[in-house]
């Protein structure tokens, strides 16, 4: 027998190459599996923690055995989609999601053009929140990792010892110069088959039509790999949905948390790398960053919240022409990419909150605020759950119940006038909002702080937790953060059921939401 052992780390593999590797091992155990033995390649194997081992009958039999073995790993289904059984785990996801996938490889790993055989484009749809959504895709009638087996061997059938690297296949492996042949990057056949399956041991997405993410997990053992390399793989269209890579990373990371009868394991090591266009060529993505995400369990927690309840929702466009139904289109969420951008660097979830709601020279944007308002229960969510900081916790409590009285003393000043206490209470969010954001110095925010507060009368929340807000807001190195915790508490409130006995009977019927 023939043999080819592929080693998890041996020299020469890169996080790609080890992530290729477990694509392979994941596709092989499939073919265990679900193939009959009539289908199977004409050979053997073997996978254990750092090692897959491929064997076939004589040196001749590396032609059919990979070959098969390439036909069965990289399909193309009925549809047109592209089709990667060692991906999926448990069950084939739906076709919708099967489309986004495909996406996202065609803005990362597939993305030069003569690397898909197309045969048109093709529409789809699907039910989402009772509204209608199209996709369109590719309908595919090949690519090229179905027949880079061709590179591996003779034309007698046996293994060559190097096998030529594109980077049309493998992001970053590029030949100097088409001119001069000795530029051309090779690899051993080991190698080349691992870049080969990272198709299938990575995960691709897509930001948007001209933006890409490649997820590369950190593969460290083959049998851990195959077990939870399905898990990877969004399970519906909503979790298609990324803004970054980071985003995309933390999302693949939860649905990893929790597996084998709801086992909390150590969250994986992964590289997102963001793929998007550059001036220097519009035609071609460029590898534009490439975030390493290693999140303690604590902030994996924390985005599990916030990817659950921040998501992106469906929206209804305004018909260009009159009589026409309003278009539905996918709305992103503009808090859960600024969360996972804070998580992954291990930064507090709330940081730079500012941003989303002024523009860059500190004047109110109407259009922000607006965005926000759609995710206000996600924001309440998020505040609700546990504060590691209990300083943190106050500021934003102690925000909301100085609003809560302020709003109440606005409502018996307008004697009940809900047009008139609206108009108020909209001036006085935007005031408030002007004032901590467009506080430069420590002494600024402070100012507007303490300002809010004694407008509002007596404050039980700040009597009882003032010696954790102190420290806080006194900080000359954290008042940035205090400043992001208040605009956090403008944009989260919600009136408490009901009211307490210092604003009055009125306040309490105050139907300001």
């Amino acid at each position: 027998m023939e043999t080819l052992s592929i080693d998890l780390f041996a020299p020469g593999m890169s996080p790609l190459h080890r992530a290729g590797l477990g694509g392979l091992a994941t596709t092989l155990q499939w073919i265990d599996s679900k193939v009959k033995d009539d289908r199977r390649p004409p050979g053997e194997w073997s996978i254990d923690d750092r090692q897959v081992e491929l064997k076939w009958p004589n040196p001749e039999g590396a032609k059919a055995f990979l070959k098969r073995l390439y036909e069965l790993a990289f399909q193309i289904d009925e549809n047109g989609l592209i089709h990667l059984p060692g991906s999926y785990g448990a069950g084939i996801p739906k076709l919708e999601v099967l489309a986004e996938l495909q996406q996202g490889m065609s803005l990362t790993i597939l993305q030069f053009g003569p690397n898909r055989k197309s045969d048109g484009l093709a529409l789809k749809s699907y039910e989402i929140d009772s509204q209608t959504i199209t996709i369109q895709h590719q309908k595919l009638t090949g690519y090229t990792h179905q027949s880079e087996w061709e590179k591996l061997v003779t034309a007698k059938g046996t293994l060559k010892p190097q096998a030529i690297i594109s980077g049309t296949i493998a992001p970053g492996f590029v030949q100097r110069h088409v001119a001069f042949p000795s530029t051309t990057i090779e690899q051993p056949p080991g190698l080349a088959i691992a870049l080969h399956f990272a198709l299938i041991g990575t995960l691709s997405l897509a930001i948007d039509r001209k933006t890409g993410v490649l997820l590369v997990p950190d593969v460290e053992d083959l049998n851990l790999f195959v077990r939870r390399r399905g898990l990877m793989t969004p399970n519906s269209a909503t979790d298609c949905r990324i803004a970054s890579p980071a985003d995309a990373a933390l999302q693949a990371q939860v649905r990893l948390h929790l597996i084998e009868g709801a086992q909390k394991l150590k969250a994986d090591r992964c590289l997102a790398v963001l793929f998007a266009t550059k001036s220097w060529n519009e035609k071609q993505k460029a590898r534009a960053s490439v975030q390493e995400v290693e999140p303690d369990t604590t902030a994996l927690e924390r985005f599990d919240l916030a990817m659950h309840t921040l998501q992106a929702r469906i929206a209804l466009a305004k018909p260009t022409k009159k009589g026409e139904a309003p278009v539905p289109f996918w709305a992103e969420s503009v808090v859960r990419p600024l969360v996972a951008e804070n998580l992954a660097q291990g930064r507090p979830w709330y940081q730079d909150f500012r941003r989303l709601v002024v523009s860059p020279d500190g004047s109110d944007d109407a259009q922000k605020v607006r965005q926000l308002g759609y995710e206000k229960k996600g924001l309440q969510a998020m505040v609700n759950d546990h504060w590691e900081d209990r300083g943190e916790e106050a500021i934003v409590r102690s925000v909301h119940e100085a609003m809560f009285r302020r709003f109440g003393m606005i409502w018996e000043e307008v004697t009940g006038n809900q047009t008139v206490f609206n108009n108020r209470k909209e001036r006085q969010m935007q005031r408030w909002r002007l004032a901590f954001a467009g506080a430069k110095t420590a002494d600024d925010f402070r100012k507007a702080l303490t300002d809010l507060w004694s407008r509002s009368g007596s404050n039980p929340v700040l009597k009882s937790s003032w010696r954790e807000v102190l420290p806080l807001i006194c900080d000359e190195d954290r008042w940035r953060l205090a400043r992001d915790l208040a605009l956090l508490a403008l944009a989260s409130y919600e009136r408490p059921a009901t009211a307490p006995k210092e604003v009055g009977s009125v306040a309490g019927n105050n139907t300001e939401d």
